[in-house]
């Protein structure tokens, strides 16, 4: 039985860093990422089974630590709707921001990847299915605190705007104090809103 040469995969996960970050996913090349890493694209796919899968593969980790992270967050929530505390809820919203800089900075290559180059992906579609969650879940949060069914339309606007910020962070190319002060002046502007949503479903 052959083995396996290891060292090939350190070069092509490196050619194809810098053809994904350089091109994005769609345009980017496997011919390319083969020819930079020195193998055939042959060989490419015995390692790899198609452009995606490779991608896939580049953000792996970032995308668990991020499905991690929501687990605590989820109980958060659970806790404000059992308290009932607009404080306790600007504190979790405050959190989740916080959470989200710390794994786009603990990961910056890899949410490059996921927020600025992936059109045309199967993360692109994961990253939309991601939001639509996201807002069923605000509005259902929402709900349980009033008790009733609101007319929560706006929320998606919100939500989808909000991770603009992050986008905007990453394309910008801000280093980590710069983020944390921008995210400063836009967390005065959303804890005013979502305070004022909170008071009115309450």
């Amino acid at each position: 039985m052959a083995v396996k040469d290891h060292t090939l995969d350190d070069k092509i996960i490196k050619a194809a860093w810098k053809e994904f970050m350089e091109h994005g996913f769609q345009k980017a090349s496997l011919h390319k990422i083969a020819d930079n890493a020195g193998i055939t694209t042959g060989a490419l796919y015995t390692r790899y089974k198609n452009k995606d899968a490779l991608f896939y593969s580049l953000v792996e980790e970032a995308m668990n630590s991020v499905k991690t992270s929501f687990v605590p967050l989820r109980e958060k929530y659970y806790a404000v709707e059992k308290s009932r505390s607009i404080d306790e809820f600007l504190e979790v919203m405050a959190y989740e921001r916080g959470l989200y800089l710390e794994i786009l900075f603990q990961y910056y290559d890899e949410c490059k990847l996921l927020f600025c180059r992936n059109t045309g992906s199967s993360i692109e579609v994961m990253m939309d299915k991601a939001m639509e969650i996201k807002v069923k879940e605000t509005v259902a949060f929402f709900e349980r605190l009033s008790g009733r069914q609101s007319d929560l339309n706006g929320v998606e606007l919100i939500i989808t705007e909000q991770f603009q910020y992050y986008r905007l962070i990453l394309q910008r190319g801000y280093n980590k104090e710069e983020a944390l002060s921008c995210m400063k002046t836009v967390e005065l502007f959303l804890e005013a809103g979502w305070k004022k949503l909170f008071e009115q479903i309450m």
